[in-house]
């Protein structure tokens, strides 16, 4: 129980990326820190418990498990898979929860950062009431708060949630033994990128959207191709273009009723279909802080709502609600907080899926150069180009660069391949500098490596401009 007498300098509200790295940051500057944990016994929220560590960790040994069929062959893989026991795959991703999270537990020791337990609401804009597991309340003051309470799987009250039938994005890691079929309804990141790891083990795996196209923020052309690789190397099955009706159990399996009649059949239903933020319990109202329509807490620049001693950041406050961005907001909310100066928010940021094969971008994508006008050329490398891809047996996959065409700058990159997450970073420095398709041609890639898809994909672009093949230099700045 907290000291009721002390006033932090900073209380944070959540202890997931946005709101540990905060913490860090704060204490660093040797500010008193309190983080304040709804969940007993855990720290890290979503990100190291039922979300981004277990669910990478479990698509980590499926990976490994089929990148071995092109060099073994797929007896092999068969085989791995029908001797691999669900609770030894789930108590690897479990035990790399627990080391990540015993990370964040030294670090806060180490910075002194102390650790409640309990559920916080305001009381005004200076203390917030905490009630724990035992039903005990009490008040924590601070000068400054952190909201970074993060997001929940949404969960429509017609959806008949049992937790092993029909399961949601916090549940499905918690399922004691391998489907033999699933439904999964929703085809965006967590609905894309469980369905990989469904179909490496086996499952006979649907995805189901009301949508036309898969993961609908991506460039539709990599989605696309997304799509296609799932089809054609995992089976996995798409039915797209209407919307879910009804759901119920039926006996030891689930009934999807689409609204265009069609009734799917499975053992499990996986309701991926939107997250909504943590803030309607906060009493957030009596301080009059602004949120959206979508309950989202609305900040400025510097992550302030509107009362200026309360931020918020994370997926409480919308997109993108990735764990890098969330950090990285967290950092520059404390920063601010204490007078630090900062550079500006990063503009220009990575996005990783984690599917098979992962999905990485930067930038904008085709679509929205099209919408404002822009002229640009693209520069593609397909996987079967790239001597590491042949090599590792990777048929499928692209790099794609978007070009301007008056200034030769790289406007987005998008790619699907192996390793995509990683290999996005070279583009992301590219891209912060203001670089031009001329950079990448102009370096030297280690051979074989996928990163040599780089300098193929801006071969491809700048022959489209310079068709004579004599490559001048980007035109100068003005």
């Amino acid at each position: 129980m907290a000291d009721p007498d002390k006033i932090y300098d900073l209380v944070v509200i959540g202890s997931g990326p946005a709101g540990y790295r905060a913490a860090m940051q704060a204490a660093k500057m040797k500010r008193s820190v309190a983080i304040i944990e709804a969940t007993p016994g855990r720290l890290g929220g979503t990100w190291i418990h039922t979300g981004t560590v277990p669910s990478k960790s479990l698509r980590e040994s499926m990976d490994a498990i089929h990148n071995i069929s092109f060099h073994a062959g797929g007896k092999w893989v068969e085989r791995i898979i029908r001797d691999l026991p669900a609770a030894k795959l789930m108590g690897r991703a479990h035990k790399v929860a627990q080391y990540e999270e015993s990370i964040v537990r030294r670090y806060c020791d180490r910075y002194g950062v102390e650790i409640i337990e309990g559920f916080a609401s305001f009381e005004d804009q200076n203390s917030v009431n905490v009630r724990n597991d035992a039903g005990e309340v009490f008040r924590v003051r601070g000068r400054f708060f952190l909201v970074a309470t993060g997001s929940r799987p949404r969960r429509p009250a017609e959806v008949p949630f049992d937790g092993w039938r029909i399961v949601d994005a916090d549940e499905v890691l918690r399922l004691e033994c391998v489907p033999k079929s699933v439904l999964i309804y929703g085809a965006g990141v967590i609905g894309c990128e469980y369905a990989c790891i469904f179909a490496a083990l086996g499952t006979e795996t649907t995805i189901i959207d009301g949508r036309n196209t898969i993961m609908q923020y991506a460039d539709h052309e990599i989605s696309a191709a997304l799509k296609k690789t799932l089809e054609d190397e995992s089976g996995v099955k798409f039915v797209l273009g209407s919307k879910m009706a009804s759901a119920k159990v039926a006996g030891p399996g689930v009934q999807l009723t689409l609204e265009n009649g069609n009734v799917l059949e499975a053992e499990v239903l996986f309701y991926a279909a939107g997250r909504v933020p943590n803030t309607d319990k906060l009493g957030l109202d009596k301080l009059g802080i602004k949120l959206s329509e979508k309950g989202e807490i609305i900040v400025n620049q510097n992550f302030q709502t509107s009362v200026p001693n309360i931020y918020a950041a994370g997926d409480n406050i919308g997109s993108p609600a990735l764990a890098a961005t969330s950090a990285v907001q967290g950092r520059y909310a404390s920063r601010h907080m204490f007078g630090k100066k900062s550079v500006a928010y990063p503009q220009v940021y990575p996005i990783g899926v984690y599917t098979i094969p992962e999905l990485s971008s930067v930038g904008r994508t085709e679509q929205e150069l099209k919408d404002s006008g822009v002229e640009y050329v693209i520069g593609r490398a397909h996987c079967y180009e790239v001597a590491r891809g042949y090599i590792r047996g990777d048929d499928h996959g692209l790099l794609k660069l978007l070009v301007c065409s008056k200034t030769h700058k790289i406007l987005g990159i998008h790619i699907l391949m192996p390793d995509a997450c990683n290999l996005i970073h070279i583009g992301l420095i590219i891209m912060q500098k203001g670089g031009h398709a001329q950079d990448l041609v102009n370096m030297v890639f280690n051979y074989p490596t996928l990163a040599e898809a780089y300098g193929i994909a801006a071969f491809n672009a700048l022959n489209k401009l310079f068709p004579d093949g004599e490559i001048c230099d980007p035109p100068a700045e003005r």
